[in-house]
């Protein structure tokens, strides 16, 4: 059978900074390893690499000897962010100068609907495929229309290069449409939850059983809101299998309701990343999180607590946002301090800009109005970083951030809720601090 390659293309830009405590990151690509569950399925070979923070050169030669140079078939990229952009360009320019290989990149947020423009900044690569891909990827090497039904496949882990080093995921539903300015997602109509019977099966042909941390899987939904049936349905098959695994979700403050939270501890939620990205009435307005910010917080509030009655760590995301000043922030850290017993770990950034320039000119005026204004110096093609206002420039924002997450987080709960998901499984807490005590940088956590 004939070699497939998929790679999800590696970075040599950070949004958070290049240190060990960012680097160490292994973000599975599922989107990718399910295109190559579905070419597998289809007859062929696929190999699945992940280029994280590898050089394109360091990464062409582990790709050459697992016999890239060797298939006629396509090779596949998937762009997952605007900062890859430059590795996937040294990345297809190596790959041309062996090889008279097809090479087609997707990558749907990254396309943003102008795959000339893409394409424009990658002259090595053959074709641009916009949009989800599951129907046209085998197409693409068959020339056959594929009008199968994707909706639940089942991820073949065995397709992934290292695969017994990265925590799971688990796709769970697709979609968001809550309206958020910042989210890419904001008009994606919400899809149904994947059944609990299906999510078990999954997770049964994707466990390892070996002497590394556990698997973890994350649960992957824009928008994670279970309903009670859902949740009592996952129960039951858990329990039915005898699968009592711990695993994770991302979820808004305004989209579970306090009957849930019990519900998904006993279905083995285990870290909830929680959404709140401001205790500021005004932020939040602008935002367009809430037209009721103070109940939006009193459910925020109340979410706190049971999450940490039911013994589910909950990990606070914080974002800055335009006109963000002293006051505003002051706002969210006396809202985090008051909530400070409830909170395993608080991860703050600074509010960017993500397209290209014809799409995303709305949403940079939205936030100069709000009194933002593009810093040049640190915005490159994608992406575009602000100074917050005229008391707040992006270079005290993204310090203020870092504070703000120190204040609330120390080494072991960064450590614990990085392993649960993105390091991998043999990468342990005593390696973790002995790199960070050589490296000496300036993180999100505090090192006492």
């Amino acid at each position: 059978m004939s070699l497939v390659f998929f790679i999800s293309a590696g970075q040599l830009k950070t949004k958070k900074g290049a240190n060990v405590s960012n680097q160490r990151n292994m973000y599975l690509n599922y989107g990718l390893l399910s295109l190559a569950t579905v070419v597998k399925n289809a007859g062929y070979s696929p190999l699945v690499f992940h280029g994280n923070f590898t050089s394109p050169a360091e990464f062409f030669e582990v790709v050459v000897v697992n016999g890239l140079l060797k298939t006629q078939c396509p090779i596949y990229i998937s762009i997952p962010s605007y900062y890859a952009l430059t590795w996937t360009n040294e990345l297809t320019f190596l790959i041309k100068q062996k090889s008279k290989n097809k090479i087609i990149v997707g990558g749907r947020w990254v396309i943003d609907g102008d795959e000339d423009l893409l394409k424009a900044e990658l002259p090595y690569v053959d074709e641009i495929s916009p949009g989800l891909g599951e129907n046209k990827i085998v197409t693409t090497l068959t020339g056959i229309i594929d009008d199968n039904d994707y909706s639940y496949l089942m991820l073949d882990y065995s397709l992934l290069h290292d695969r017994q080093y990265y925590q799971p995921s688990i796709e769970v539903s697709r979609g968001c449409g809550k309206g958020c300015l910042f989210c890419q997602e904001k008009d994606e109509p919400l899809k149904q939850l994947k059944p609990p019977e299906l999510i078990l099966k999954e997770y049964n042909k994707l466990l390892l059983d070996d002497e590394l941390r556990t698997m973890t899987p994350y649960f992957e939904a824009s928008l994670f809101s279970p309903t009670e049936e859902w949740l009592k349905a996952l129960i039951n098959v858990r329990k039915k299998y005898q699968k009592f695994f711990l695993w994770r979700a991302e979820c808004r403050v305004d989209s579970l309701s306090k009957r849930i939270v019990p519900l998904m501890a006993e279905a083995g939620m285990g870290v909830i990343d929680l959404g709140l990205e401001s205790a500021s009435l005004e932020q939040l307005r602008k935002m367009n999180k809430s037209s009721r910010p103070e109940n939006y917080l009193e459910r925020a509030s109340s979410l706190l607590r049971l999450c940490y009655e039911h013994k589910i760590k909950t990990k606070v995301n914080v974002m800055f946002y335009a006109g963000e000043n002293d006051s505003s922030i002051a706002e969210t850290r006396n809202w985090l301090n008051a909530h400070r017993e409830y909170i395993y770990g608080v991860s703050c950034g600074v509010v960017s800009a993500f397209g290209w320039d014809c799409n995303k000119q709305g949403f940079i005026d939205e936030l100069c109005q709000y009194g933002a204004s593009v810093c040049p110096e640190e915005s490159f093609l994608g992406v575009t970083n602000f100074h917050l206002s005229d008391a707040l420039n992006f270079y005290q924002a993204s310090n203020e951030a870092k504070k703000l997450s120190r204040e609330f987080m120390t080494m072991e709960q960064f450590f614990s809720l990085k392993a649960f998901s993105y390091y991998p499984r043999n990468y342990m807490f005593e390696q973790f601090k002995n790199e960070i005590n050589l490296e000496q940088g300036s993180y999100s956590f505090r090192c006492d």
